[in-house]
């Protein structure tokens, strides 16, 4: 952290400037020689307003060999940043688990950041059952769209079973899924056993169904071992989802379709 802070000195005393922070892969323990420096700079809606164009999203690059991105500053107003908290976007709220707030003059910003990266109860329980059932349904279209001899299909199929299997384990473990190019490391930083780990890579370019049963039984095993219990009543989750305005507004929010 102590190059981030270096680099941010020039927006420390700047009028309008609220707060600073960190966020990326370079906040993660996995940080390698590819990450850069992903700075997000919190201005007051008047300061921001002022600041031209060119000025809003600023790239300083690393003429290496390689060549690479060194770090960018990315400016937002206070308002905009403020209703990142109405997002449903896991790609805006998963990097807050990480974020390291590095200037904040009156505490906003890292207040708004601690809720950022919080799961909400009523939030996990609802994505639960949604992936949980996301990944229940996509196995039986693909046993159907095998036995069709229809591969490209059931490959498609088996993508999405398996996006809401993952997507499952980050909400089981009260955390906003990860971006899909982070996921076997944030999995392993939340406690995912490793033997979980290599069974998703395995059917990630797989459509034997031996292989996905196996993934079944692992995740449900997972479940079980967070207390869970909810997967366990296969007839009230049908009836919760097809049947009730709360599942079906659940699905419209949460289902990738």
């Amino acid at each position: 952290m102590e190059r981030a802070r270096k680099l941010i000195r020039p927006y420390r005393d700047q009028k309008g400037v609220i707060g600073v922070y960190l966020v990326g892969s370079a906040t993660r323990p996995f940080r390698d020689a590819s990450s850069d420096y992903d700075l997000e700079v919190v201005l007051e809606d008047d300061a921001y307003a002022a600041t031209p164009m060119d000025e809003r999203h600023v790239f300083v690059t690393d003429e290496g060999p390689p060549k690479k991105v060194d770090h960018e500053f990315y400016l937002r107003s206070w308002s905009d940043f403020e209703a990142l908290l109405d997002s449903r976007q896991d790609v805006v709220r998963a990097g807050y688990r990480h974020a390291v707030v590095l200037h904040d003059t009156d505490g906003r910003v890292g207040q708004v950041v601690e809720r950022l990266a919080r799961l909400p109860d009523d939030v996990r329980d609802e994505r639960l059952r949604v992936h949980w059932l996301e990944f229940l349904f996509g196995l039986g279209r693909a046993r159907k769209t095998l036995e069709r001899k229809k591969v490209l299909d059931a490959r498609l199929v088996l993508a999405d079973a398996l996006r809401g299997a993952v997507k499952l384990l980050f909400v089981a473990e009260g955390a906003w899924p990860a971006p899909a190019h982070w996921t076997r490391e944030e999995l392993a930083l939340l406690g995912a056993p490793p033997g979980l780990l290599e069974r998703i890579e395995t059917c990630a370019t797989s459509i034997d169904l031996a292989d996905w049963k196996g993934l079944h039984e692992a995740v449900r095993a997972r479940l079980d071992d967070e207390g869970l219990t909810f997967h366990h009543d296969a007839e009230s989750l049908a009836q919760w989802a097809f049947l009730t305005p709360e599942g079906r507004a659940a699905f419209e929010r949460w289902s990738a379709g």
